[in-house]
C-alpha cells in the first residue's frame, strides 16, 4: 500500500503506529458494544445510555476544540514524534485546506486513535458487569472515544466539495460539522470556532472567551510555549475573512 503525499513529512513509521492504533481502538470499542448491549435490558438504562451518549457527544466537541486549539496555539513543530506528528499537520492545514480531503482512512484517523487508545484500553478494564455509575462512566468514556474516531472525518467532510450524500444531510440538520460554521474558523486570522466535532459549543466558548484566557495562563506562566505569530501576522495586515482560502460549493 502506498503512503498517500502531504507536506507535513507523514512517515511509514507513523502510518505503523496508526494502523495498530486503529485496530487496538477498533477492537476495544466492538468490546464495549457487546457489553453495553448485553447490559442495557430495560427502558430506564436504555435511556441512561442515550443521555450518556449526548453528554459524551458534548464533551468530544469540546474535548476537539481544546487539541485543534492546543494544536494552532501551543508549542513548535521541533517537539520530538509530537511536533512533526500532532502539531505540524493541525497549522498546514491552514495553509492547504484541502490536503486532508486527499488523505485515505488511516490517515485522516490514526492520530485521533493513538491519542484515545490508553484511555480506552483503561475503561475496557475498569469496567464493570453490572449497571451503576462505574458501567455508564466507561461508557462515557467508550462513546467519547466513538466520537473522537469519528471527529476528523467529520472534519474531512467539511472540507470536501462533495461529501457522501447522508454526510451533506447531517450538515444540514446541524448534527456533525457544517462548512459553512467552520469556514469561520478558517477566516484570518483563525482565532475562533476550534471545535470541529460538531461545532455546537463554539458560540459559548466564544462567549466565555475560553480559549484567549487559557492563552493569558499559559503567557504567565511560559510565554515562550505559546505560538501565536500567524495570528498576530494576519491581524497587522488586515487580512481579510476567508483570505487565501480555495472557494469550494457549501451545501
Amino acid at each position: 500500500m502506498s503512503i498517500p503525499r502531504t507536506n507535513y513529512g507523514y512517515s511509514r513509521g507513523h502510518r505503523a503506529v496508526e494502523i495498530l492504533a486503529i485496530s487496538f481502538v477498533l477492537a476495544l470499542l466492538v468490546g464495549f458494544s457487546v457489553r453495553i448491549a448485553l447490559a442495557i435490558d430495560t427502558w430506564r438504562s436504555g435511556l441512561a445510555l442515550v443521555a450518556t451518549a449526548s453528554v459524551a457527544y458534548v464533551a468530544t466537541d469540546v474535548l476537539s476544540g481544546v487539541v485543534h486549539w492546543a494544536g494552532d496555539t501551543i508549542g513548535n513543530e521541533r517537539i520530538p514524534f509530537v511536533g512533526p506528528n500532532f502539531i505540524r499537520p493541525f497549522r498546514e492545514h491552514h495553509v492547504d485546506q484541502k490536503a486532508i480531503t486527499r488523505h485515505d482512512f488511516i490517515e485522516t484517523n490514526g492520530n485521533n486513535c493513538i491519542i484515545v487508545a490508553m484511555p480506552l484500553a483503561l475503561a475496557y478494564v475498569l469496567m464493570p458487569a453490572t449497571l451503576g455509575f462505574g458501567f455508564f462512566a466507561s461508557s462515557l468514556v467508550a462513546l467519547m472515544a466513538l466520537f473522537v474516531l469519528a471527529t476528523n472525518q467529520f472534519h474531512k467532510w467539511a472540507h470536501a466539495d462533495a461529501p457522501p450524500a447522508f454526510a451533506r444531510r447531517l450538515q444540514r440538520w446541524g448534527v456533525i460539522l457544517p462548512p459553512r460554521h467552520h469556514d469561520i474558523h478558517h477566516a484570518a486570522p483563525h482565532d475562533k470556532h476550534y471545535c470541529i466535532t460538531v461545532g455546537w459549543m463554539n458560540p459559548l466558548l466564544n462567549r466565555i472567551h475560553f480559549f484567549r484566557v487559557a492563552e493569558a495562563l499559559i503567557a504567565r506562566v511560559n510565554p515562550a510555549w505559546l505560538y501565536i505569530e500567524e495570528r498576530t501576522r494576519l491581524s497587522a495586515t488586515g487580512a481579510a475573512p476567508g483570505a487565501g482560502r480555495t472557494p469550494a460549493p457549501r451545501p
